[in-house]
């Protein structure tokens, strides 16, 4: 079945790579419209085919509705959960090494998780009971690990993260009064281990700090620092020279605004209002704690080699960043059986792994594509089965205000079937 998908992706690159700008006029047109209606002050989209990097790049706009400037391949952007496949990837390589394995327990390298309570009922408190599985490194890549959020929910659990600082990726604009002081990565591991789990591990899809988990793993398994892994394994190799967990002040000028659409107690605004902006952003300077969940700023450029090393299956610029075997299962559905996400789709190395194919829909999608979207609008897919990948960035909270999903993939599916 891979070899098969590999071989319409070849194939489909053959016929159209490398198009001209108006091979993907519903794109464009899809982008104008947003900024011509307010919704974002700016976008850019990157499309990547198999083979040789040459991206196309969709632009429109400018970085902030306040003045700014107009917006490029290298502008910064607040990738938040769209962290969650680097991270991903960044495990499956260790996988590919031999230092880990999928269904190995974390606490081989975490001891503090060799014996974990789960909660008898999330929604009343935190009595617990002994975890009857361990916790493994395919659960943390696949939110099957029985952690949760501060975004999942508010219950008890959630409040206890609350009020030890475990919100990875948060910075102030997600902060309220009692919450606790932000740990760095390791204080993160071992506060976040003296609590109970939302679930059993392996027995359900909850969406979660696993991702952060996993870089605390990575930093303990190699002895670097997180974003020191993330630099060694995946961005000097790939050449994403502006990814990365701060923005320094030379590069301000390039950060992009992030709006919210929203008031703190969730009522809607008819007006965003600037959040984070280069004039006051949480991501100036070293960040305490390096989130492998939602903590990245990165550009479309940058993105875009990400999205091409695993569209050509961990290959890029002549080289294997990661063996094509492990690319292709960290792209795949790495869920325990029997689990879903969203009751019909699959979970890969930190992203969705799409199950069936929904392309009767103006907005579906092939079986195996992969990918992820960030808590600020932005998106990330690979479809090998069409020979693409394709990463668009703009900043609006939250992330549902607007279906720029559903829209950006009828417009690829538009633009594909022209």
């Amino acid at each position: 079945m891979l070899g098969a998908i590999a071989a319409t992706a070849c194939s489909a690159a053959a016929a159209g790579a490398r198009e001209p700008a108006a091979k993907f006029a519903a794109v464009q047109a899809l982008i104008d419209r947003y900024v011509a209606e307010g919704k974002v002050p700016g976008a850019v989209v990157a499309v990547v085919r198999p083979g040789p990097h040459s991206p196309l790049f969709l632009k429109t706009g400018k970085t902030a509705f306040e003045g700014g400037v107009p917006v490029d391949e290298d502008t910064l952007w607040r990738v938040y959960s769209m962290t969650k496949p680097i991270t991903g990837m960044a495990v499956m390589q260790q996988v590919a090494l031999g230092k880990l394995r999928l269904d190995q327990p974390i606490a081989d390298i975490l001891p503090e998780y060799r014996a974990m309570q789960v909660l008898i009922d999330p929604a009343k408190g935190l009595d617990a009971r002994p975890a009857k599985t361990a916790m493994t490194v395919r659960h943390l890549l696949t939110h099957t690990a029985g952690l949760s959020y501060t975004i999942s929910g508010n219950g008890p659990l959630e409040k206890a993260y609350r009020q030890l600082g475990l919100m990875p990726g948060i910075g102030s604009l997600g902060r309220q009064p009692g919450d606790g002081e932000i740990p760095d990565l390791q204080g993160f591991a071992k506060v976040l281990a003296g609590l109970p789990l939302h679930a059993e591990p392996g027995t359900m899809w909850h969406y979660s700090v696993a991702l952060d988990l996993a870089g605390a793993m990575l930093e303990r398994l190699t002895g670097a620092r997180f974003d020191d892994v993330l630099a060694r394994q995946l961005f000097a190799p790939l050449g994403m020279a502006s990814t990365g967990f701060s923005v320094a002040p030379k590069d301000l000028s390039r950060l992009s605004s992030n709006y919210a659409w929203i008031k703190p107690d969730q009522t809607p605004l008819t007006t965003p209002v600037v959040v984070d902006g280069p004039v006051r952003t949480d991501w100036l300077g070293p960040q305490r704690l390096l989130a492998g969940g939602a903590g990245l700023l990165s550009s479309a450029r940058d993105y875009a080699r990400f999205g091409q090393m695993l569209l050509d299956e961990g290959q890029f610029g002549g080289r294997a960043v990661m063996p094509r075997d492990t690319a292709r299962l960290a792209m795949s559905n790495l869920m325990p059986e029997g689990v879903f996400f969203n009751k019909t789709e699959g979970n890969g190395a930190g992203g969705r792994s799409t199950l069936f194919d929904t392309r009767a829909r103006p907005d579906g999608t092939p079986a195996g594509s992969y990918g992820w979207g960030g808590a600020a609008g932005t998106l990330f897919q690979v479809d090998r089965t069409r020979g693409l990948a394709v990463v668009v960035m703009v900043q609006f909270m939250p992330s549902q205000r607007w279906p720029l999903s559903k829209d950006v993939q009828t417009a690829i599916n538009t633009d594909i079937m022209s």
